[in-house]
């Protein structure tokens, strides 16, 4: 069995909001803060106490305790700790890096993310009074990998299809989440850049996609003809829903830039390191499994 060099290994940015994910519970730093906390409560009671009493010398014994376990976390407060969704997101880095297979996940939503991106880079130009041209230019470092839609001097801005106009407005009230937060940070690492901008754009659906729904609306609807009026009527609804040059252009673009954070670009450094360490472990993990979970039986 052949083990992998993972020492190389790169996260996308786009998966940046994947590994940078806190685990649920408390984190190392949490738990000796509050273990400090304790020991600190308990030694003001002690010192007050008779030091003869059973109940003094009990309080001792719990202080030593704390202590104790306090040094076992004093090395390891600082260390950055793995979430399930990181792991979950590794395991699939773990079978590209070793085997060359790419996890398939395909949504109309994402379709129209791929299709619809020269509409969504055209319509921001005009609103900018700008040309755009869509960056095709992959950028790495030793930690990271990207491509940023639009490199426009010291900003980059990456461009987002809506689906429609209810997740396009949904961004007015939530203008970017922790995932594309950590997305821009990567491109502006990467690039140099110093403020970065996530521009929402509601463009029209792709004919492609649309016919896709239309036709799985004549099978669900179980009609004879597409003349059928029950059928004709989902299709306006549904048309509706999916062409939006009715709407004024500036109104369909939202524009929302963020400055370069270098405190959690370097956050993110040391993560993508115990990103590593933990495609070791995974490895060791797999290419023992059998081994070390199959129980032995004998004939006798």
């Amino acid at each position: 069995m052949n083990s992998t060099n993972f020492n190389n290994v790169k996260i996308r940015s786009s998966a940046l909001g994947l590994i940078n994910t806190e685990p649920r519970g408390k984190t190392n730093l949490e738990k000796y803060n509050d273990l400090a906390a304790l020991l600190s409560e308990e030694e003001v009671k002690y010192d007050g106490m008779k030091k003869e009493l059973k109940s003094a010398i009990a309080k001792a014994e719990k202080i030593a305790k704390l202590r104790a376990e306090l040094e076992v976390l004093e090395p390891i407060k600082y260390d950055s700790q793995l979430s399930e969704t990181c792991k979950s997101y590794l395991v699939q880095t773990y079978i590209l890096e070793k085997y060359g297979r790419v996890k398939e996940v395909s949504t109309k939503e994402m379709k129209k993310g791929i299709l619809a991106e020269d509409d969504s880079i055209g319509l921001v130009s005009v609103i900018d009074g700008i040309f755009y041209e869509k960056n095709t230019e992959r950028f790495s470092n030793d930690f990271i990998t990207g491509t940023p839609d639009i490199i426009n001097g010291n900003e980059i801005i990456d461009i987002k299809s809506s689906w429609d106009i209810f997740t396009f407005l949904s961004n007015v009230q939530e203008p970017i989440s922790d995932i594309y937060y950590a997305q821009l940070q990567g491109y502006m690492a990467l690039t140099g850049a110093t403020v970065g901008t996530i521009a929402y754009c509601l463009t029209d659906t792709p004919l492609s996609i649309v016919e896709g729904e239309k036709y799985s609306l004549l099978r669900n609807l179980d009609v004879v003809t597409e003349e059928d009026p029950a059928y004709k009527r989902e299709v306006e609804k549904l048309e509706r829903n999916r062409f939006f040059k009715d709407i004024p252009i500036e109104e369909r673009v939202l524009t929302f830039s963020i400055d370069r954070d270098d405190a959690f670009i370097e956050k993110i450094y040391r993560k993508v390191e115990k990103c590593r360490e933990f495609l070791y472990e995974f490895e060791q993990s797999h290419l023992s499994f059998s081994k070390n979970n199959r129980k032995k039986t004998y004939i006798v």
